[in-house]
C-alpha cells in the first residue's frame, strides 16, 4: 500500500502562503498600481484570508517591499544569465554590452515595473525608513554589476580612474535614467543607444584614449 505524501510542516506551509501573496501581489501592483492597490485585493485573489497578510507582512509597504526584493532578485539573475549565454571567448566589450542591452530589453516589456518603482519612490519620499528599506533592496542591481566590473577589469588587467563602485552607481543611474527618458520620449530612446555606450566606454577605458562609436545597428524597435 503506497504511503501517503509527507504533510507540509508549519514552516513550510508558512512559507508557501508567503510566496503565492508575493506572486499575487506582484500582479496586482502591477496592475493596479500602489495606491490603487490593497491588502484585501491581494489576499482574495491569492485565496487567503486577510489575515494571512498581516500574519506574513507588516502591511501593504511591507508586502511590496517583498514584491520588489523577488523583482531585484530575479533581475540579478537575469544579467547573470547574459553572461552564461556568450562563448567563453567573447571579448569585454560583449559581456558589458550584454548587460546594457539586457536592462533595455527587459524595459521595452516591462515598462509597468518602471512605473510602479517610481511611485513607491514618490510615496517613501515622505517616510525616510521606508525610502531606506526600498533602497537597501534596490542597491542588489548595483552591487551586482560592481562585480562584474571588478572581473571584467581583473581579467584584462585594467586600471580605472574611479572605483567599481562608484561607476556602477553611474551606469546604474544612467540605466533609469533612459528608462524615465523612454516613458516621456519614446521615440528618442534608441533601444541600442545604452549598449552603444557601453561600448564605447569599454573601449575606451582599455585604449586609454579616444575610440570610435560603435557603427550603428539600423534604426531597432523603441521599447
Amino acid at each position: 500500500m503506497a504511503g501517503r505524501g509527507k504533510r507540509e510542516t508549519r514552516a513550510e506551509k508558512q512559507a508557501r502562503t508567503r510566496a503565492e501573496l508575493i506572486a499575487t501581489a506582484a500582479k496586482v501592483f502591477g496592475r493596479r498600481g500602489y495606491d490603487g492597490a490593497s491588502v484585501e485585493e491581494i489576499a482574495e485573489q491569492a485565496g487567503y484570508s486577510h489575515g494571512a497578510v498581516y500574519s506574513n507582512f507588516e502591511g501593504k509597504a511591507d508586502l511590496f517591499l517583498a514584491v520588489f526584493e523577488e523583482y531585484m532578485a530575479e533581475r540579478v539573475r537575469e544579467l547573470a544569465e547574459t553572461q552564461a549565454a556568450l562563448p567563453g571567448d567573447a571579448p569585454l566589450e560583449a559581456r558589458a554590452r550584454a548587460l546594457a542591452d539586457q536592462w533595455m530589453e527587459r524595459l521595452g516589456r516591462d515598462r509597468e515595473s518602471v512605473l510602479l518603482h517610481m511611485e513607491f519612490i514618490a510615496h517613501g519620499d515622505r517616510d525616510p525608513e521606508l525610502a531606506g528599506r526600498f533602497g537597501s533592496r534596490s542597491a542588489a542591481m548595483r552591487e551586482a554589476v560592481a562585480r562584474y566590473i571588478e572581473g571584467f577589469t581583473a581579467e584584462e588587467g585594467m586600471e580605472l580612474p574611479i572605483s567599481a563602485d562608484d561607476l556602477a552607481m553611474v551606469l546604474r543611474a544612467l540605466g533609469i535614467g533612459l528608462a524615465i527618458e523612454s516613458l516621456v520620449s519614446p521615440e528618442a530612446v534608441r533601444r541600442d543607444l545604452y549598449g552603444d555606450f557601453v561600448e564605447l566606454l569599454v573601449k575606451t577605458l582599455r585604449e586609454g584614449g579616444s575610440a570610435e562609436p560603435p557603427r550603428r545597428r539600423g534604426k531597432g524597435a523603441n521599447p
